[in-house]
C-alpha cells in the first residue's frame, strides 16, 4: 500500500523532506535541481508559512487556557506594614490617649472554584474552534506554497523552452535570409521577397529578446520564493504522458472540496466561533456562582488591641448577578448576532468561490489534455509541412512568403504545445489544492516525471 502523507505542520514536512535529501546533495554536486528540492527550499524560506505555523502554535495554547479557567484557582497574598498611631478619645467607652508604632504582617491564600460559569464552558468550545481555524489556515498556506513552488518551477522550465524555440526560429530564419539574399543576387528572387524575409528575421530576434527576458523574470520569481539561485533545473521530457484527473466526474471533486477545502473549513470554524460568542453574550445576564475559600494569618506587635496573633479560615459560595451594566450586555448581544451573520455570509461566499474555481480547474485539466494531444499532432503536421515547403521553395515552386508561413506555423505549434503541457500539469495540481487533498506524494509523483535533460 502506498503511504499518502498529509502535511499539517513543519515537523510533518521535515519527515517528507527526507525525500529531497539525496536530490539536494546531488544538486550541490552539480546535478540539476528537481521539484522536491525547490519545494523544500520554499517551505523553509517562506515567512508567510512560518507566520501561519506560529499562529497555529499560539492558537493551540488557547485550549489549556480555557481548561485552566474551569479548574480551582489558588492565589497567595502577603503584606508587611509599619504603623505610626496617635490615638485620643474613647475605645469601648474607655478613655484613650496614646501614641505607638508597631509592625504587622499579614499573609494568606484564597481558593476559588467556578460552580456555574457558562461562559467558561463555552470558552473552551470557542478555543477549540479557534484552533481548528488556525489549523485550516496553516493547511491553506501550505497548499498554496506547494502549488506556488510547482508554478514557479515550471514557469522557469516553460520560459526556457520558449526561449530555446525562439532561438531556433531565429537561426532558421537567418538561414532562410541567406538563401533569399543569394537568390536575389542570382536574379531568381526580387528585392521585395528579401525585405519580407528580413522583416520576419528581425521580428524573430525581438521575440527572442522578449523570451530571454521572460526567463529572467521567471527565475527571479522562483528565487524570491525560495531565497536560492538555481543554475539548472530538471526538465519535463517530451515523452511524458500526462493523465487526466481522477475521478473524472466534476461532481465528486465538488463534493470533496466542500468537505476538505481548508478555506471552507476555516470559514466553518470561524462560524462556530461566532455562534459560540453569541451564546456567551446571551448568558451574560445569568448568575455566576463560585465556591470561595480563604485562610489568613496576622502577626501584630502592637496597636490598640496590643500584641496578637490571628488566623482565620472560611469557605462559602458567592453568587453574582449583573443588574445594570450601562447597556453593555444588550450591545454585546447585537454585536455577536451581526458577527454571526458576517461569518455565515463569508462561509457562503467562500463555498461559491471554491465551487467556481473547482469547475474551472477541472475543465482546464481535462480539456488541457485534449489540447496537448491535438497540439502534439499539430506539431508533427507543421514540421512535415515546413519540410515540404522548404523542398518546394528550393525547387522554385513556392514563394518566400509561403516558406515563411510554413516556418511561422511550425514554431507557433511548438510554442502552443509546450505551453499546453505545463498548463495541463498545473491545472491538475490546482484541482487537488482546491479539493483540499494535495499531498507531498502528489508533488513527488510529478517530480518523478522530471527525468529528462536539465535546462
Amino acid at each position: 500500500m502506498t503511504a499518502r502523507i498529509r502535511l499539517t505542520g513543519l515537523s510533518h514536512w521535515l519527515l517528507a523532506a527526507g525525500l529531497v535529501v539525496a536530490g539536494g546533495a546531488a544538486a550541490q554536486g552539480g546535478e540539476p535541481h528537481d521539484l522536491l528540492t525547490i519545494t523544500n527550499d520554499a517551505l523553509q524560506y517562506s515567512a508567510a508559512y512560518e507566520a501561519a505555523r506560529a499562529q497555529y502554535v499560539a492558537a493551540r495554547e488557547l485550549i489549556p487556557q480555557a481548561q485552566g479557567k474551569l479548574l480551582p484557582q489558588l492565589t497567595a497574598q502577603g503584606k508587611y506594614d509599619h504603623f505610626w498611631e496617635d490615638i485620643s478619645g474613647t475605645f469601648f467607652n474607655v478613655p484613650v490617649d496614646r501614641s505607638a508604632h508597631y509592625n504587622q504582617a499579614t499573609y494568606g491564600a484564597q481558593l476559588t472554584q467556578a460552580l456555574y460559569r457558562p461562559e467558561l464552558l463555552l470558552g473552551k468550545a470557542s478555543a477549540q474552534a479557534r484552533l481548528e481555524q488556525a489549523g485550516q489556515l496553516l493547511r491553506a498556506q501550505q497548499d498554496a506554497l506547494l502549488f506556488s513552488a510547482a508554478q514557479a518551477y515550471f514557469g522557469v522550465i516553460a520560459t526556457q523552452e520558449a526561449a530555446a524555440l525562439a532561438r531556433t526560429e531565429v537561426e532558421t530564419l537567418a538561414q532562410h535570409l541567406r538563401q533569399t539574399r543569394e537568390r536575389v543576387d542570382a536574379g531568381l528572387s526580387i528585392e521585395a521577397e528579401l525585405k519580407t524575409v528580413e522583416a520576419s528575421y528581425q521580428l524573430a530576434r525581438a521575440n527572442l529578446t522578449r523570451a530571454d527576458d521572460a526567463v529572467l523574470d521567471a527565475q527571479i520569481t522562483l528565487e524570491a520564493l525560495t531565497g536560492q539561485h538555481y543554475s539548472r533545473l530538471q526538465a519535463l521530457p517530451e515523452t511524458v504522458q500526462l493523465v487526466a484527473p481522477q475521478p473524472s466526474d466534476v461532481a465528486q471533486w465538488l463534493a470533496r472540496a466542500k468537505i476538505e477545502n481548508p478555506l471552507i473549513r476555516g470559514k466553518q470554524a470561524a462560524l462556530e466561533m461566532a455562534i459560540t460568542q453569541r451564546k456567551i453574550a446571551g448568558k451574560a445576564q445569568l448568575p455566576k456562582v463560585d465556591l470561595i475559600g480563604n485562610a489568613y494569618w496576622l502577626d501584630s506587635s502592637g496597636g490598640a488591641t496590643g500584641d496578637r496573633d490571628e488566623n482565620q479560615q472560611r469557605i462559602g459560595v458567592m453568587a453574582t448577578v449583573p443588574l445594570y451594566a450601562g447597556g453593555q450586555i444588550e450591545a454585546t448581544k447585537r454585536q455577536t448576532f451581526a458577527q454571526q451573520q458576517q461569518a455565515e455570509s463569508e462561509l457562503q461566499d467562500t463555498v461559491r468561490q471554491v465551487e467556481r474555481d473547482v469547475r474551472i480547474a477541472h475543465r482546464k485539466a481535462t480539456s488541457g489534455l485534449q489540447q496537448v494531444s491535438a497540439l502534439q499532432q499539430a506539431v508533427i503536421a507543421a514540421q512535415s509541412a515546413e519540410s515540404a515547403a522548404r523542398a518546394a521553395f528550393d525547387a522554385g515552386t513556392l514563394t518566400s512568403a509561403d516558406m515563411l508561413e510554413a516556418v511561422r506555423k511550425r514554431f507557433e505549434a511548438e510554442r502552443s504545445y509546450s505551453q499546453a503541457r505545463y498548463a495541463a500539469l498545473l491545472s491538475g495540481l490546482q484541482l487537488k489544492v482546491l479539493a483540499g487533498n494535495l499531498l507531498v506524494a502528489d508533488v513527488a509523483q510529478v517530480n518523478q516525471l522530471l527525468s529528462g535533460g536539465a535546462r
